[in-house]
């Protein structure tokens, strides 16, 4: 229609960009063709790898599982991934008894798929979350034994490279009495398997912009390889802001130097989201003993200044955490342990796939903008919404009591995959311990502020004692 009520310079101005024609507005093929006046040659490459965003609501998931963009929605059984998970995926062969050793015949062992980025895979699928591994096996009977693992785990396996030259890595281990495991070895030298390499140019660089998460391990920094993946995967999750999880991991078999390993394991847990080891790695990485890091969990949090937050197990001595504003403590769930492979595993799955489902509702709720309607909360990084959402310490709480069932329900098979539960199970499992499951909330050091420096009244302060109460960082109990 016909344009009126606008002054002399905003009208020159708009028809200068092609937004009023011959005294009216535009229409919008005249807009389109108007805007091709800018390009006569053709669109310019975009500034974005992944196209400019929102363009039509779509995101580097379309690219995927699209297929009006190129996408094959079948080899994505459960949609893009939100979280891939890059290492290792080998056989774990456990003997079927405790005084089965290294070296006995092997009708004493049953191999297991296995891997601890697999793992996690595998247990966030079962969960319900989207996943993918992202790893390499070899051209052998074990590598499709593997792959048929993860497509029966709803997984894409076009992704998962493989290698003629090296075998899939099979690791042997060694249980007691008590169902705690022991990696015992390997069938050649450690550096000889397919894992140990990746190559950079194979990888789906959209997998990386479609997903929130990125799950590694550390093993992988012990070979050149795998190295450099593991580095460029460190740069990439900075770029595009996904949130990287970090498992310590620390093998011994898998390594020829242990001061290496420290060393390059401490540079490349810096800048990671969140990080998960054992207390007995804590206190082998950063010299915080058991006993300290397990009741001061902001110890190592302090470690990686980076961090969202920490996660701290013991197997039977349970688990420790700390976020930015709270920490905390709860037991091991008191289970019959048939086999803890992979319980760890388990434990950062159902961490991720909890709080992923948690900031994810969060993020669709609605607010009111003081309007006749409600509108959808506005679009915030992933990062931002995990912060948000942690500054409420029993969602904190929440989080690590969804990870230890998941973790505990592991241990009561054997197999790590296999083991692994649905979320029905989950659920279930969680309302039955429901009145047993007490969290310690962490009691953290409190500086008292200098009142005259900080321009304060000078006043008589409250002491120490008050104010931590004040704070919550008193010895709190939460009853789930």
């Amino acid at each position: 229609g016909e344009v009126k009520d606008l002054n002399e310079e905003t009208r020159t101005l708009f028809e200068d960009n092609g937004l009023i024609t011959d005294g009216r507005w535009s229409t919008e093929d005249e807009i389109q063709a108007y805007i091709k006046t800018w390009f006569p040659d053709g669109w310019p490459d975009a500034a974005w790898p992944m196209g400019a965003p929102d363009i039509g609501h779509m995101d580097a998931s379309d690219l995927l599982v699209n297929p009006e963009v190129g996408g094959e929605a079948k080899l994505f059984p459960m949609g893009a991934p939100k979280v891939l998970c890059y290492g290792e995926m080998l056989l774990d062969v456990i003997a079927n008894s405790p005084t089965v050793k290294l070296g006995d015949s092997e009708d004493n062992w049953t191999a297991f798929p296995g891997g601890a980025p697999a793992n996690v895979a595998c247990a966030l699928t079962k969960l319900g979350t989207p996943a993918a591994f992202m790893g390499t096996v070899g051209a052998d009977a074990d590598g499709d034994l593997l792959l048929e693992e993860l497509e029966k785990n709803k997984m894409p396996t076009h992704i998962v490279q493989r290698t003629s030259d090296r075998a899939t890595r099979r690791v042997y281990v060694t249980k007691d009495k008590k169902g705690e495991r022991e990696f015992a070895g390997f069938p050649a030298k450690t550096h000889t398997f397919a894992d140990c390499v990746t190559d950079l140019a194979e990888v789906d660089g959209t997998l990386f912009y479609a997903a929130d998460y990125v799950v590694t391990g550390t093993l992988g920094l012990a070979y050149p390889s795998s190295r450099d993946a593991l580095m460029a995967i460190k740069k990439q999750c900075a770029e595009v802001d996904a949130v990287r999880m970090t498992d310590v991991n620390w093998r011994p078999v898998f390594w020829d130097d242990e001061t290496k390993a420290r060393e390059l394991i401490g540079e490349f847990i810096q800048g990671t989201g969140f990080l998960k080891a054992t207390a007995d790695e804590v206190e082998w990485l950063f010299g915080i003993d058991k006993k300290s890091a397990m009741e001061k969990p902001q110890l190592v949090l302090n470690m990686v200044p980076e961090a969202l937050g920490v996660l701290i197990t013991d197997g039977g001595n349970g688990v420790a955490y700390a976020f930015e504003q709270h920490g905390g403590r709860m037991p091991a769930f008191d289970v019959p342990v048939v086999d803890s492979t992979g319980a760890g595993d388990a434990f950062t799955a159902g961490f991720l796939h909890w709080v992923r489902l948690a900031t994810d509702a969060w993020q669709e709720e609605e607010v009111d903008l003081g309007e006749d309607k409600m509108y959808p909360r506005g679009h915030m990084p992933v990062k931002e919404r995990i912060a948000e959402f942690f500054k409420d310490k029993e969602m904190c709480a929440n989080a690590v009591v969804y990870a230890s069932a998941v973790g505990a329900i592991t241990c009561m098979e054997d197999g790590a995959i296999e083991a692994q539960p649905g979320p029905s199970l989950v659920d279930k499992f969680v309302d039955m311990y429901e009145d047993d499951v007490i969290v310690t909330e962490e009691k953290r050091d409190f500086k008292m502020p200098d009142m005259q420096k900080d321009g304060g009244s000078g006043g008589t302060a409250d002491s120490e004692e008050q104010l931590l109460s004040r704070h919550h960082y008193g010895h709190e109990w939460l009853r789930m």
